[in-house]
């Protein structure tokens, strides 16, 4: 069977539909050439939501057999055009049932140049008022330590030097079945060979919970010094209307916590501008915290109504409101980055190369997960390198 396939989102669906597309046969690089063309969706705004919809339309009319996977069927199976199988996410194991032919996913291992990604959870404990993802995942099921610990196993046997943990909220793991990250990582890290493990977003009400632990387990070299926390919004009252179940200060905590033991860590969040009830007040919080955490990562994204959302008919502030607030925390965050990434210049940094750059060039990773350009090299090896220049949001370096 020859399948072709492509993901959009998160991390997660785009490894989980990798997985699927392997179970099921042969990948081939264009739909003309297979018999199965597989889709993985994403819903999060609206305006991706419409792609879905529009690329699973042209795809349709290769005339092949079309599989769709991931958000949209899940939270919108409405928008599935006929004709089409649809698997949801909780279904994801039982794809070959559903389809009647290919293998468990949960065998295979989806990976690209010397890194591969492990989703170990599906869903999240959270009840935010915005998300349309909590309704597509819906609550936690954690897969297996023993399934998580021996896929990675295989992977690094494989040549994997890079190791991604994803779920919809990785601090979340282990709820339901008598096990968390903290404990995870430590199994993981056991596994012979040299590589590194960076671990997917994580919310900051579950993170509060096992923050001692969590940062412990941080501290094997095998673990990037790398923490990705959304925050959303510096306003206490916006995060009570988004239902995030916690304040500012509780963020802000976990910041320092972990800042305290990495001081070089790489921190990146998410914001989301345009939030009903938002006002520039509000606004101004948001753009105070940020220069206070100083993020090394900001991902700002306008608020998007979503169907089945108690936050889909809220009154929301204008738009040219919030395309000038959105457009003024970007300059607040460079402003921040401008001078970050300076001290690194004349340094030597360890860095491990996990895959391939952009223009010919490969991508390096610092042990606090700082990107670093460099022009030659080998994908998979670790080196020394020195920085010769900085960027904004990068180094470059050359192998010493």
């Amino acid at each position: 069977m020859k399948v072709y396939y492509e993901a959009y989102g998160c991390s997660q669906n785009i490894a989980e539909t990798g997985m699927i597309a392997k179970s099921l046969g042969d990948i081939v690089d264009k739909p003309e050439e297979a018999d199965v063309i597989l889709i993985g969706t994403c819903v999060v705004i609206e305006h991706t939501e419409n792609r879905m919809v529009r690329r699973i339309k042209e795809l349709k009319r290769y005339g092949k057999k079309m599989v769709v996977y991931g958000c949209l069927p899940s939270a919108r199976p409405e928008l599935i055009p006929k004709g089409v199988s649809a698997i949801r996410t909780w279904e994801f194991e039982k794809t070959p049932e559903i389809l009647g032919f290919g293998k468990n996913p949960m065998n295979e291992i989806h990976s690209f140049d010397s890194v591969a990604t492990i989703p170990i959870a599906n869903g999240c404990l959270g009840s935010c008022t915005y998300c349309i993802t909590r309704i597509a995942r819906g609550r936690i099921k954690s897969r297996s330590l023993e399934w998580i610990v021996n896929t990675a196993k295989k992977a690094v046997e494989n040549g994997i030097k890079e190791i991604r943990l994803s779920a919809q909220d990785t601090a979340a793991y282990g709820r339901d079945i008598g096990s968390n990250l903290p404990e995870l990582i430590n199994e993981i890290v056991k596994i012979e060979g040299k590589f590194r493990i960076r671990i997917g977003m994580m919310e900051p009400r579950e993170t509060t919970r096992i923050i001692d632990a969590l940062i412990d387990s941080y501290s094997n070299e095998k673990v990037y010094k790398f923490l990705h926390l959304p925050v959303q919004s510096g306003d206490d009252e916006i995060l009570r209307r988004m239902n995030r179940g916690y304040k500012v200060d509780d963020f802000i905590e976990i910041i320092k916590a972990f800042r305290k033991k990495f001081p070089d860590m790489t921190i990146s969040t998410d914001v989301i501008i345009g939030f009903p009830g938002e006002s520039e007040d509000s606004f101004k919080n948001t753009c105070k915290l940020i220069k206070e955490i100083r993020p090394d990562i900001l991902n700002i994204t306008r608020f998007s109504p979503r169907p089945k959302t108690p936050a889909y008919k809220w009154k929301r502030p204008s738009t040219n409101a919030v395309k000038e607030w959105s457009g003024s925390l970007g300059k607040v965050h460079m402003k921040i980055l401008e001078g970050k990434n300076r001290m690194f210049v004349g340094k030597k940094l360890r860095v491990l190369i996990p895959q391939h750059g952009k223009r010919g060039n490969y991508l390096g990773r610092t042990d606090n997960y700082r990107p670093v350009i460099i022009e030659k090299g080998e994908i998979g090896k670790f080196y020394t390198v020195k920085i010769f220049e900085s960027r904004p949001y990068y180094l470059l370096g050359k192998i010493t």
